[in-house]
């Protein structure tokens, strides 16, 4: 009995602290990270900031917490991706699934891949595994991708990961920036959707055997 009233009392501890970070979230992607202050998530949650520090120290805390919470969020738009039994198509359903994250959550994507990189030997074992999950499918889908015939060997399934994330960060931050658009006033993308599948084809094309 008291172990369930333990779980029950921890409960709305973790609901706050899913909220905060929900509010974090909205707060950053509409006006930035100057507004995400503990004020203004105290105001958009309707509690006291005392209630915040309870379970954030600081700001700072709160923007660590958003970039693990981020990459939960690109996790689930990227497993799907890699049901498909072809490695190629995996890859090619995670890079448009890559980008189209970045250009659905601008701000997040900054945080995540265009701020200060987190300390990587201040991660607890958990976050590790956490982000190495989502790179060891991509390892995975290369590896069966060479086995297969598929890509040139020379790849190696270390060097071809990071290849392929360059070229799909390098677009998703081109997009973010403006330079990626139906608008630009020297390279105008009529069909943005095309442009973006025939990069990615161009990129996997790059790397057959």
């Amino acid at each position: 009995m008291d172990r369930e009233m333990a779980k029950s009392s921890d409960r709305p501890r973790q609901d706050l602290r899913e909220a905060i970070l929900q509010a974090s979230l909205q707060l950053g992607t509409e006006i930035g990270e100057e507004g995400v202050t503990m004020r203004a998530i105290a105001g958009r949650l309707g509690v006291s900031a005392t209630a915040l520090y309870q379970h954030f120290d600081g700001k700072s805390a709160i923007l660590r917490a958003i970039r693990f919470y981020g990459f939960d969020l690109l996790e689930a738009c990227l497993a799907p991706t890699h049901e498909h039994a072809d490695p190629i198509e995996r890859l090619r359903g995670e890079s448009l699934a890559y980008i189209g994250f970045a250009r659905t959550n601008a701000w997040l994507y900054r945080l995540l891949f265009l701020e200060e990189q987190l300390d990587w030997t201040k991660f607890s074992e958990e976050e590790r595994a956490q982000i190495d999950h989502m790179h060891q499918r991509t390892v995975k889908a290369f590896a069966d991708a060479i086995a297969g015939g598929k890509f040139r060997k020379d790849l190696g399934d270390a060097t071809g990961p990071l290849l392929m994330w360059a070229a799909n960060h390098g677009l998703a931050s081109l997009i973010l920036g403006g330079r990626i658009s139906q608008n630009h006033p020297a390279f105008p993308v009529r069909d943005e959707a095309e442009f973006l599948g025939a990069f990615v084809d161009s990129i996997l094309r790059g790397f057959s055997a």
